[in-house]
This record gives structure tokens, C-alpha cells and sequence, in this order.
């Protein structure tokens, strides 16, 4: 049997509560598909910079950008 080393507090749920909250209003909300498409190139430059900063790659994240941008526009072009 599980018995975890916390106690959970009135603070703390009322926490998970309000997060929980927050993110049924985020997923209900409505998002314009422009600004979508640019929040999830961000998510992805974001995730794949620190990801090839680990095998030793030392572009900034703009460089990265700048990559993907160049692969985006070779893939229209084909």
C-alpha cells in the first residue's frame, strides 16, 4: 500500500482546484487558427532547442528558428 510522505492541505487543494478551473477555461476558449499554428511553432522551437543543445549543438534558439523556417520553405517548394 501507497503511503505518501505529504499531507494534502487545504491550501493545496484549493490550489488543484483553481488549477483545475483555470484549465477547463483554457480549453474551452476559443483560438483564432493563426494564432494557433504560431503558438505551436513556438512549443516546437522551444522543445527541439534545448533537445539538440544536449548532443552539442550550440545554435541559439533564433538560429533554430531560422532552420526551421529554411525546412518549412524547402517543403512548400517540393
Amino acid at each position: 500500500m501507497l503511503n505518501p510522505k505529504y499531507t494534502v492541505t487545504d491550501k493545496i487543494l484549493n490550489n488543484l482546484t483553481t488549477i483545475a478551473s483555470a484549465r477547463e477555461v483554457i480549453e474551452q476558449a476559443y483560438l483564432v487558427p493563426k494564432w494557433e499554428a504560431k503558438l505551436r511553432r513556438q512549443a516546437l522551437l522551444h522543445n527541439a532547442h534545448p533537445s539538440t543543445a544536449i548532443s552539442g549543438n550550440k545554435l541559439s534558439l533564433s538560429e533554430v528558428g531560422s532552420l526551421y523556417k529554411k525546412k518549412l520553405k524547402g517543403i512548400k517548394n517540393t
